[in-house]
């Protein structure tokens, strides 16, 4: 048995730039992404076995076709002939539906494990081009760390950063459906906040705290905000709490607010767990 941990990521910047409208990505969206790794994780287990099995601790978590680790096992098949199967186990800890994409880490980390695993020996490259084809966000693990992420235009940049952060994840006891969100989206009033995130980008790269902090930003809060008002007054909580800033990771549900320190995260939490689940969690290194 072959185990890894596989480690998600939050949004800092969201621009929603358009939507595309004709090729092979054609209704989809181009984006504008700061994705940062933090250190939240799941376990991903792998066996060989009889047939391909997904198994998960969580039952809000598919393990049919709609699953990206199946899908990720199957397009390795495909690809490379391969006729044996294995049984993933996913040990989950990262929130379901909360805008982490928790599931294009875990089809990420199986990737990674079967090139190991059936001695595949692709090279990030070809790793990318194949995560490309299971979801927009897997691409990113191949790179990890902080970078900036088009998606569906397929500019995928890393931010060398030294900058700790100290983050506490707010999740709801609901999620926010990515088709849905996608679907509300009003295109007058995204993609206008570009300049923030190019000050990010800058700020992070000269390990300037302050400024990339105060240059977050989600497009998605416009319009989610308005279906949920619970997590419009989530991050209000958030920053009432003495938060540097607070932003919405992906399309949401998860609130992510920028702590002062580790101890303030503690303060944070003891505050807030009654009425939302909080996890404390801080930059991967």
């Amino acid at each position: 048995m072959l185990v890894q941990k596989s480690y998600t990521r939050i949004t800092l910047a969201l621009d929603i730039i358009r939507k595309i409208g004709e090729g092979t990505y054609k209704g989809y969206h181009e984006l504008g992404i700061i994705k940062h790794r933090i250190d939240l994780y799941d376990i991903i287990s792998i066996e060989a076995s009889g047939n391909l099995i997904i198994t998960c601790n969580n039952p809000q978590v598919p393990v049919d076709s709609s699953n990206l680790c199946r899908q990720a096992v199957e397009k390795i098949q495909q690809q490379f002939g391969i006729k044996e199967n294995v049984h993933i186990h996913i040990e989950k800890n990262i929130p379901v539906k909360g805008g982490l994409a928790g599931g294009s880490s875990n089809a990420a980390t199986v990737l990674s494990i079967l090139n190991n695993l059936w001695n595949l020996d692709l090279d990030k490259r070809q790793l990318v081009t194949i995560a490309r084809d299971i979801g927009m966000d897997v691409p990113f693990y191949f790179t990890g760390g902080t970078a900036f992420d088009t998606e569906t235009t397929g500019i995928l940049e890393p931010v060398k950063t030294d900058i700790v952060f100290n983050f506490v994840l707010a999740i709801p006891d609901f999620g926010v459906s990515t088709s849905e969100a996608y679907k509300r989206i009003n295109y007058n009033e995204t993609g206008r906040e570009k300049s923030k995130t190019a000050r990010m980008k800058e700020a992070l790269e000269n390990n300037d705290k302050d400024s990339a902090i105060d240059a977050m930003h989600n497009d998605f809060e416009k319009t989610v905000f308005k279906q949920h008002p619970r997590l419009e007054s989530l991050k209000e909580k958030l920053l009432k709490a003495g938060c540097l800033n607070a932003v919405m990771s992906g399309s949401g549900s998860t609130l992510v607010g920028v702590a002062k320190d580790k101890e303030h995260t503690e303060w944070i939490k003891n505050s807030l767990s009654n009425e939302y689940t909080i996890v404390q969690v801080s930059t991967y290194c």
